[in-house]
């Protein structure tokens, strides 16, 4: 079997969670965001731990997610953020979860299904307060989604949200949004409804003026994206695997496609069976490192399809039975998915997502 695994340890996500509670008022609930398989983490698992860990509430991104939740046993609010076509939305309404809207179609809908199945839905008014992306557009559409809502007798406006856009690098683009996003809470309130309110993910969820009723914690559970926690969260994977091959070559050898790299002493080469087939960044060759008894190896050459070199010379007591990590810690050192990511001019979400099937996940505590 292939050595090629991905660790991932629920433990630590649990204790990330915790930090995050202990960090934001007790008043405020933790909505805790677990959409695309949990950032890679395994959904299932992750929300199991989390329930446990304080969680008050899951976001995910698709109703599909929604349904793999529920048929799990996890009961309580779960959000779809995404937008929807009609069949997602009544499957929504099936299965119990809370749908974002921001048009008087999808309300209908919603209302439709409700009234079919002889249940209640659950929305929450998405606000569109700068992202360009989806959500109630400015004072008039919101006036008129709220009329509209009082055609929806079945349709619960369980909260009102939006997504803030630049909270890591915009302060004032963010309070403009914070500005547009309490002038809708008041219009909706004025209306009669009485939503949870919420606009606050990773980046944001410590600033008390953006917490308001509830946050969503997303990559910071996963240990990444919070200057201020840095001390406190943990990388939740960790991405090991062993050798196929040590060979010494030469001075003046070429390693990989394209002959990017030439040995300039006699060089230890290690291959390993990962690559960009992987998901592992082909844009790293040459620029990151892996782990092998706790010290840093060199990527050298192209990454491969299905391989990697790196440079082990500095290693000598290396073999084939060594546990190679390329994310994740070893011994004093660490690469993390936000030093691969400044590597490859990507951000850390991409690096944690972009693992496939042939790498096999491995849960741990």
């Amino acid at each position: 079997m292939r050595p090629t695994i991905m660790k991932i340890s629920t433990d630590a996500i649990a204790a990330n969670a915790r930090a995050i509670r202990a960090r934001i008022p007790r008043s405020v609930r933790m909505m805790c965001v677990i959409k695309a398989n949990a950032y890679g983490h395994d959904a299932v698992a992750t929300a199991q731990k989390l329930a446990a860990a304080g969680a008050d509430a899951f976001a995910v991104a698709i109703v599909e997610e929604a349904e793999q939740l529920r048929a799990a046993g996890i009961g309580g609010m779960i959000l779809i953020l995404g937008g929807a076509g009609e069949e997602s939305l009544r499957q929504a309404v099936r299965c119990g979860a809370s749908q974002a809207v921001y048009t008087p179609r999808m309300l209908d809908i919603l209302q439709d299904e409700a009234r079919r199945a002889g249940v209640r839905a659950k929305a929450h008014l998405k606000l569109d307060t700068g992202m360009s992306r989806v959500g109630v557009y400015g004072e008039e559409d919101l006036r008129a989604m709220l009329h509209h809502w009082r055609y929806c007798p079945d349709v619960d406006m369980e909260g009102a949200f939006t997504h803030l856009c630049a909270a890591d690098s915009d302060a004032s683009f963010t309070d403009l949004q914070r500005r547009r996003f309490e002038g809708a809470l008041s219009l909706i309130r004025e209306a009669g409804f009485a939503p949870v309110a919420h606009a606050a993910a990773s980046t944001a969820m410590l600033n008390p003026a953006l917490q308001y009723d509830m946050v969503r914690p997303g990559i910071a559970l996963y240990g990444s994206c919070v200057p201020e926690m840095a001390s406190e969260l943990v990388n939740a994977q960790t991405l090991v695997t062993r050798p196929i091959r040590i060979q010494r070559i030469a001075t003046g050898d070429t390693v990989g496609y394209g002959r990017t790299f030439e040995a300039r002493r006699p060089t230890l080469v290690m291959t390993l069976p990962i690559g960009y087939g992987d998901g592992y960044p082909r844009i790293l060759s040459n620029r990151a490192s892996v782990l092998v008894h706790g010290r840093r190896a060199p990527l050298i050459g192209r990454v491969c399809m299905d391989m990697v070199m790196a440079d082990v010379t500095d290693i000598p007591e290396v073999s084939p039975e060594d546990e190679v990590v390329l994310m994740g810690r070893q011994g004093d050192d660490c690469i993390t998915p936000d030093e691969l990511a400044e590597l490859a001019g990507t951000i850390p979400y991409e690096i944690m997502l972009g693992f496939g099937p042939r790498v096999r996940t491995q849960l741990t505590d």
